[in-house]
């Protein structure tokens, strides 16, 4: 119930989350305003400011910290609460308003961690890019939208050819700063639709939104070039095998489109080496993307 809850308050705007934590702290307050003295309702003023807090900003959280203060004062102050002198209810409304401060405080600070715990699960702590979990994730939502729009998509894999000598002869070390180098190089070249990822050892993916042949040639042509670049200018002795599939109707089965990449990479790893190899896939049609059936299949240099 409570991830429905989130989606919920997830999905609205700041005016209507405000909205609906003033109507909270208003309900409570009058609740606690017929109710009376002899019962506590004093958690439930924490509804609305903990809501802020998750939701809101800083500030507007604050604000409804303030409010729950407010309105907790004057329910006191309405159902004839007595006090010896008359400061110590407006001494009571700053304690409380400290300990809904302090709320709003503690709760920002785990948001800010678990968003940051969130984004760094979903990355590849070496390059940046996305993990592989990640990659799955995001893909899924990519293809449907491409889907529905009637969108073509291109998906690229990349292996680096000779990886595993470099760190034979050179060390991990020296591996690990040609993932990165690779990395940066792949995230200049992303539009912010685009999607890259790391999917693991020197295995690398990219998801072009709205990519038909023409604009997935030209793209994964200069990439290879930038790489083979890289490599070159670095005295690295390696190179880039890389497989795109283009798919006019994107497939059910984000998994199924990486596997028919990830099938022409390798071709490429067997053959030629150190080159680009695109095919196009009609996912439209169910039996041509099972069987792997494939048109318009080239080598790039």
């Amino acid at each position: 119930m409570l991830d429905h809850v989130h989606a919920l308050l997830s999905s609205q705007s700041a005016f209507r989350v405000g909205l609906l934590c003033a109507l909270i702290l208003l309900v409570i307050g009058v609740i606690d305003q017929l109710t009376g003295n002899e019962i506590a309702l004093a958690f439930f003023y924490l509804i609305p400011v903990g809501i802020a807090a998750w939701y809101l900003s800083p500030r507007a959280a604050f604000l409804m910290a303030l409010a729950a203060a407010i309105v907790w004062l004057l329910v006191d102050h309405t159902s004839g609460q007595s006090y010896s002198h008359p400061a110590i209810a407006f001494w009571n409304a700053l304690v409380r308003l400290s300990f809904f401060a302090l709320t709003v405080y503690l709760t920002s600070i785990i948001r800010k961690l678990l968003e940051t715990q969130t984004a760094l699960a979903q990355m590849d702590s070496l390059t940046g890019l996305h993990n592989a979990r990640s990659f799955g994730q995001e893909s899924v939502s990519v293809f449907d939208i491409s889907r529905r729009h009637g969108h073509s998509t291109a998906l690229g894999y990349i292996d680096i050819d000779g990886f595993k000598g470099v760190n034979d002869l050179f060390g991990h070390s020296a591996g690990d700063e040609i993932l990165k180098a690779v990395g940066c190089t792949l995230t200049k070249r992303l539009r912010v639709s685009d999607l890259g990822a790391r999917l693991g050892g020197d295995e690398f993916a990219i998801l072009l939104p709205e990519t038909s042949m023409l604009g997935a040639r030209s793209f994964f042509k200069d990439l290879h070039t930038a790489l083979v670049n890289l490599a070159g200018s670095n005295n690295w002795p390696i190179g880039f095998s890389v497989g795109v599939a283009v798919f006019p109707v994107p497939p059910l089965n984000p998994d199924e489109a990486i596997r028919l990449a990830d099938d022409l990479m390798y071709k490429v790893k067997r053959s030629e080496r150190n080159s680009v190899l695109f095919s196009e896939f009609d996912a439209g049609a169910e039996n041509n993307v099972k069987t792997g059936a494939r048109s318009d299949l080239f080598f790039e240099r």
